[in-house]
């Protein structure tokens, strides 16, 4: 009996593993933010949104195959010339909230269980905690997909 159990938890555990999480941008040009602006192009910011999408929805929702589909980029603040250096800067203002737009679907054992869109904003993202420290540059980003996530799939699953 034992045995039996002991298979089925290797085969449970297995398919976890085979779990997939996919992010992919669509049209990031057409995204809010991040696009070309006078020299200011930051690709690398949308590796680190995907890892940060990717993260969250393993912690969430273990086990799963999750498509992540992101339609819209708009980080917080708004990236302005400075007038004498000719230089371009990210001002955080209350009104330059970050924004992402994403489309998601969950499959389990190949069957789409649950399927939708996000809207994530954070309209006070500069007030409260954030546990991400400010030398971090998408710590407002982060945490609003971290929250997001959670409001929308609930409490994080417990690690076996």
């Amino acid at each position: 009996m034992n045995k039996h159990w002991m298979a089925w938890a290797l085969l449970a555990c297995a398919g976890m593993a085979q779990a997939e999480v996919k992010v992919s941008f669509t049209e990031p040009e057409k995204f809010t933010d991040i696009k070309s602006n006078s020299g200011f192009n930051r690709p690398e910011v949308l590796g680190e949104l995907e890892a940060q999408l990717r993260k969250q929805a393993e912690k969430y929702l273990p086990g799963r195959d999750v498509v992540l589909e992101v339609t819209d980029v708009d980080l917080a603040g708004e990236v302005e010339p400075i007038w004498r250096s000719g230089q371009w800067l990210r001002l955080l203002r209350d009104v330059t909230l970050p924004a992402i737009t994403l489309k998601y679907e969950v499959r389990e054992q190949g069957q789409v269980v649950r399927q939708g869109e996000m809207r994530m904003r954070d309209l006070g993202y500069r007030d409260g905690f954030n546990r991400y420290p400010e030398s971090d540059p998408l710590r407002y980003e982060r945490r609003m997909i971290d929250r997001s996530f959670e409001k929308e799939f609930g409490a994080p699953a417990a690690k076996p």
